[in-house]
């Protein structure tokens, strides 16, 4: 069952996102046929037909198969190699797939530049802006996508998928005999893997290899007195959360800004901190700055900026029948005075957490309506979207507090009928609306799984259900992630 509660969309419309099924071509010649994606080698002498797809280029498709741009393009008849096509068919001559031609990903996080990168690798910044069609590579942005593509070693020969190195930036008060001992390695090893003449003096902010030493998650290229930055999940996405992970040199007082609204950060430890951040459900895909100031107690001042790329949620669209009587439900002189009010409670934040680990379900009916889906009435356009998640049961059915809080709000009204918000701490309050009986007061401390009232169709309600919305930071957000993971 469809409750109507929505949020107008911004001016210019909305973007649904289209997956594409890519499919790759198969050895045609000499055997019997087998997909190119397999990845399994071809047999000598056989020809390998690639189907070129989105975001793909010569030199990529060259990696994957363990052959060269120029035989790739001889073998084809293109004159100038920058330019195919998507869906163009190719021949791939004497393919080697899983050879010299395997490729390693890496998903661009807070810190990582391109100095990291082709540390961390071993790589050029030529090949690396070749394999993923970049004019300038130094203009990364958290969240890519990279390939990266084979190195070469200190004697030119090819490097086919080595372990990625481990990289270090340099600090202050550090020299090379002190991350000798860090990372257990010789000193005249480290200063010779970064071509260091002796003595080897460092400076603060130097990108290094640690020769022998796994790479951990990433290289943290930041400035001091910020030494780690971790966004959780990456890529970011509308409507859903973010998280944010700080770890500063000792105490520090963080402010910062993304989408044009605050963040929210809470210091624990002296130097962790953390915020948790609402993407609107209609932000725009595109890439965005956040800005970071960090001001340390010791009267460091740094100020940091992110290019951070949203993706699309990939919403779907829903029409919905409204009689003339409940036509009334998209009268703004009705919901709008209600709307403000929820909005305002559902904007505070409070430092104390209740919430930890994953939420749980507040009701055990059926979701009938996902978060997010773009909403049309009568055949008009498609004017709102979902807020939360609709969960069909009958009358009475119990609701269950999903994490601790404390209660904020229990109030009947008009649009959302008998109402309750939790406050879980953090920027996150949870709202349910349409119940038939509200079981908790303002000022009560709920527990994981207590309940907190039962399912009814009171307020402006197409039938009996439950609205579960969750807001993080001021933003309604899609509450099932809460189910699947866990925050910070």
């Amino acid at each position: 069952m469809r409750n109507v509660n929505k949020f107008p969309l911004h001016q210019g419309g909305w973007v649904l996102a289209l997956a594409a099924c890519l499919v790759v071509g198969m050895v045609v010649a000499g055997v019997a046929p087998a997909a190119a994606q397999d990845g399994a080698a071809a047999q000598p002498g056989t020809t390998t037909i690639h189907i070129v797809q989105r975001d793909e280029n010569l030199f990529r498709i060259a990696l994957r198969y363990g052959t060269t741009v120029e035989a790739i393009a001889m073998a084809n008849g293109i004159a100038d190699p920058r330019t195919i096509a998507i869906g163009q068919r190719l021949l791939i001559p004497n393919a080697q797939p899983g050879s010299v031609g395997a490729l390693t990903t890496h998903t661009v996080a807070p810190g990582d530049t391109l100095q990291t990168l082709l540390a961390r690798y071993q790589t050029t910044a030529q090949a690396l802006a070749a394999a993923n069609n970049l004019s300038n590579p130094n203009l990364l942005y958290i969240g890519q996508q990279l390939v990266i593509p084979a190195g070469a070693g200190v004697d030119g020969s090819l490097l086919s998928g080595a372990a990625p190195e481990a990289v270090h930036i340099v600090r202050p008060g550090q020299n090379i005999y002190r991350l000798a001992v860090q990372y257990g390695i010789p000193a005249y090893r480290l200063a010779a893997a970064n071509h260091l003449a002796w003595p080897a003096p460092l400076f603060f902010g130097q990108t290094l290899r640690i020769p022998g030493v796994p790479a951990s998650d990433h290289a943290a290229d930041l400035p001091y007195p910020l030494v780690d930055a971790q966004f959780r999940p990456l890529p970011v996405v509308q409507g859903r959360t973010l998280s944010i992970h700080l770890v500063t040199d000792g105490p520090a007082t963080l402010s910062g800004t993304f989408l044009e609204r605050p963040l929210h950060f809470v210091t624990h430890d002296a130097n962790q901190h953390d915020a948790v951040f609402g993407i609107h459900a209609l932000a725009r895909p595109g890439i965005y700055p956040l800005t970071l100031a960090i001001d340390a107690a010791n009267g460091q001042h740094a100020e940091v900026t992110f290019r951070v790329q949203v993706e699309s949620g990939g919403y779907q669209a829903e029409q919905i029948v409204l009689t003339a009587e409940q036509n009334t439900l998209l009268d703004p002189a009705l919901t709008g005075p209600e709307d403000e009010t929820i909005t305002r409670i559902m904007s505070g934040f409070t430092t104390r957490r209740f919430f930890d680990g994953m939420m749980g379900l507040p009701s055990t009916g059926a979701i009938t309506s996902q978060f997010g889906t773009r909403r049309s009435y009568n055949q008009g356009a498609l004017s709102t979207f979902h807020t939360g998640a609709d969960f069909g049961s009958g009358p009475g059915a119990p609701i269950l507090a999903p994490a601790a809080g404390t209660v904020v709000m229990t109030e009947t009204l008009p649009i959302r009928g008998n109402a309750t918000i939790i406050d879980h701490g953090w920027g996150v309050y949870s709202g349910f609306w349409h119940q038939t009986e509200i079981k908790v007061k303002v000022g009560d401390i709920v527990v994981p799984g207590q309940v907190i009232g039962t399912v009814g169709s009171t307020g402006r309600s197409t039938g009996p259900h439950l609205h579960w919305e969750l807001w993080v930071g001021g933003t309604p957000v899609d509450p099932l992630q809460w189910v699947q993971q866990s925050f910070p």
